[in-house]
């Protein structure tokens, strides 16, 4: 399907007569549009409608929860999150068929793209050991959330900071996914505020857990609601949380910051960019493939998505098994919808790059250009990959800022040699190419341990009695400042 039939299509798919009614869910409980909804539309200009976001609605969110997430333990968190994504698993079950007509309705997403997508959240929701895994990586102990654990001449335990709002983005569905999640298993409840081009994965998941238990404390815990920037009972729920998980735009970081109160933390996922680097000694096979799949899943909207690849091998070699492989992938991973807007900006950065003498490789796999990194105009989506021929791939360091997230390497061995100077500079990340869709455990995201800062960490230290390995007598300031002995303290 060429670039103009998949935008064509794009609005079709947008083009229904009457907007398909979605209902709120607070805190487990359904809201549904009356007779004054609010239409949202994605960038497919398919029309959602919904319930107004006012001020009933924000005092039932501000009243909070129901249920008291913090007092349930965290194998009883994990265990019901499994048995939502046993749910999810079952390619028959109603919520995931109705999931899949929304994400091609709303985003335009392949049969293949759509079902990869239900397949990341049941995978995700049913890995339970890598759940406790997390917290154990990041808080220190797996069972931190539960009971106090020995650590030196203290106790510690982690508590959830109480109610997280997710500002939710519209370009990548999975975040929704990962945003809960990590609410979820630090125990905090969570509003998810749902982007007007994607309202599907936030619903979904709410209403799933309803499947499950509609009282479980987990499904008691969870609202998913829509409100304009500027609207002001909005702005009051964002006020009154706990935590703020910001994802998208600067705009929506900066907002969240201003909104935010002085005793609340924002955990800030803002817009950034990812490339890879390939050496002359890369299998030119291998390195091509990885770059495909990278620029391939989610049409280059996320941020970890490469735009930009770097060499210091053959440019035209690299460019053309790049070519190949967005071939393989166009059937492997049939493309997504491209927006107009999307249309129009590979488009125009073709024209440009071509007016300017750059090699240009185009179709509707997707386009390939062979540039100096000087001569970019902007980084389009809809898989367009640049090749840079450098002579020397030291000079990645001048193209690289606080903007990058994810570096992918090719041949692997390239990441010892660089990553001290990359990280320097700003890189988030690095990963062999291939793997930028894939996170791994003990990774960070955007440079955070997002748990982290999702609890308050508390300590019960040691009392008198209790000297400490650097002690040699019981530890008494008042006695230390009479005799003088504070020097004696440690030894």
């Amino acid at each position: 399907m060429t670039t103009r039939n998949m935008t064509a299509a794009a609005g079709n798919a947008g083009g229904q007569t009457r907007p398909r009614p979605a209902p709120f869910m607070v805190w487990g409980e359904r809201v549904d549009p009356d007779g004054d909804p609010r239409l949202i539309e994605s960038a497919t200009g398919a029309r959602t409608a919904v319930p107004r976001f006012d001020d009933r609605t924000a005092e039932r969110i501000l009243a909070g929860p129901p249920a008291d997430l913090a007092a349930v333990p965290l194998q009883e968190i994990v265990t019901f999150l499994n048995r939502a994504g046993q749910l999810w698993k079952n390619g028959e079950y109603a919520r995931r068929r109705l999931y899949l007509r929304e994400l091609k309705r709303l985003h335009g997403y392949s049969d293949k793209m759509a079902e990869t997508e239900a397949d990341l959240i049941s995978a995700t929701l049913r890995s339970h050991a890598q759940m406790h895994d997390m917290v154990a990586v990041e808080l220190g102990h797996r069972a931190v959330l539960d009971r106090w654990i020995p650590r030196e001449d203290a106790e510690v335990r982690a508590f959830p900071r109480g109610t997280s709002v997710h500002v939710l983005p519209g370009n990548v569905p999975y975040s929704t996914t990962v945003s809960l999640l990590r609410a979820l298993i630090t125990k905090n409840a969570a509003v998810l505020k749902y982007s007007a081009g994607e309202p599907a994965t936030a619903l979904a998941l709410a209403q799933s857990f309803c499947d499950v238990d509609p009282e479980h404390p987990v499904t008691r815990s969870v609202c998913a609601v829509f409100w304009e920037r500027d609207c002001p009972q909005g702005r009051r729920v964002l006020g009154a949380a706990d935590v703020i998980c910001a994802w998208g735009g600067a705009e929506a970081v900066t907002a969240a910051l201003r909104a935010c109160s002085p005793e609340g933390v924002v955990v800030p996922f803002g817009p950034r960019r990812s490339m890879t680097v390939v050496g002359r000694n890369a299998d030119l096979a291998r390195a091509s493939r990885g770059i495909a799949h990278d620029a391939s899943m989610y049409e280059q909207r996320a941020c970890f998505s490469t735009h930009q690849v770097f060499t210091d091998g053959d440019p035209e070699a690299l460019a053309a098994g790049i070519e190949r492989e967005l071939m393989f992938y166009a059937d492997l991973l049939p493309r997504t919808a491209v927006t107009a807007d999307e249309a129009a900006q590979v488009s125009l950065e073709a024209a440009a790059q071509r007016f300017l003498g750059s090699s240009v490789r185009g179709g509707s796999w997707g386009t390939v250009i062979i540039a100096p990194p000087g001569r970019v105009v902007e980084l389009p989506t809809a898989r367009t990959v640049f090749v840079h021929p450098v002579a020397d791939l030291r000079e990645v360091y001048g193209w690289v800022d606080a903007a990058v997230q994810t570096v992918g390497m090719a041949p692997w061995s390239l990441v010892h040699e660089h990553r001290d100077e990359l990280a320097r500079r700003g890189v988030c990340r690095f990963v062999e190419a291939g793997l930028s869709p894939l996170f791994r455990l003990g990774g960070t995201h955007d440079g955070l341990q997002p748990l982290v800062l999702m609890t308050r960490m508390v300590a019960v230290e040691a009392p008198r009695a209790d000297y400490g390995k650097n002690g040699v007598a019981p530890v008494d300031q008042s006695e230390f400042l009479e005799h003088s002995r504070l020097r004696d303290l440690l030894v």
